[in-house]
């Protein structure tokens, strides 16, 4: 059961999710036209966070200790869902019908509780609001091309206020990698594995053969 109760953990991946995506952006400039400041990044972003439903999964090494882990988190209506899966644990935290789950996916079982655990999931449920959106689309970027897993790719560099650079890559137009640069030379590198504004039904049952555990 303990795997069950890593709340901890799952928070602070959530908020350096939510740090990866928007990032501490520039001030913005008004006089800036749209066309000069449309992006890749930008446009891959508002297609899916614009409207109510989302869903975005990643995966990299975020932990030292978890190694590679793949975060999912998504929203249907007033469904919520997050998901971290690593070698030491697979928990899923979801919201329906008013009732909080936390689920433990090695031991097959679950536990609720009434209404929605703002502590894991936050009063605002967009991982990026219109608010940022516009953050994104009124910062200064670069582009240039880099090769990822052995795959050439366009990318998007910001600079953010506090010395990091943050890169968007890219096949076609849609995301493919975020990267951190941070100003001591360290990288944290995501693949983004989905993003998109369809999510399925089924994310949010729970298997037949899972049990509730009630103590």
């Amino acid at each position: 059961m303990k795997k069950l109760l890593k709340l901890g953990l799952i928070i602070a991946l959530i908020v350096s999710l939510a740090f990866i995506i928007t990032g501490c952006g520039n001030d913005d400039k008004e006089n800036e036209t749209q066309e000069q400041k449309t992006s890749k990044a930008y446009n891959a972003l508002n297609n899916v966070f614009s409207g109510n439903d989302y869903i975005i999964s990643l995966e990299g090494e975020l932990d030292d200790e978890e190694g590679l882990e793949t975060i999912t988190m998504a929203k249907k209506g007033e469904n919520l869902y997050t998901a971290i899966s690593s070698a030491s644990q697979n928990v899923t935290i979801m919201y329906k019908d008013n009732t909080t789950y936390i689920i433990s996916d090695d031991e097959k079982m679950y536990m609720t509780s009434e209404g929605k655990d703002d502590s894991v999931f936050g009063e605002d449920t967009m991982i990026i609001s219109k608010e940022n959106l516009q953050q994104i689309y009124n910062r200064d970027f670069q582009t240039g091309k880099e090769t990822i897993d052995e795959i050439e790719c366009d990318y998007e560099e910001y600079k953010l206020d506090d010395g990091t650079t943050e890169k968007y890559y890219f096949s076609g137009d849609e995301i493919k990698y975020i990267k951190l640069v941070y100003e001591d030379g360290t990288e944290e590198t995501m693949e983004v594995k989905e993003l998109s504004s369809e999510v399925d039904d089924s994310l949010f049952e729970i298997p037949s053969d899972y049990t509730l555990v009630t103590e």
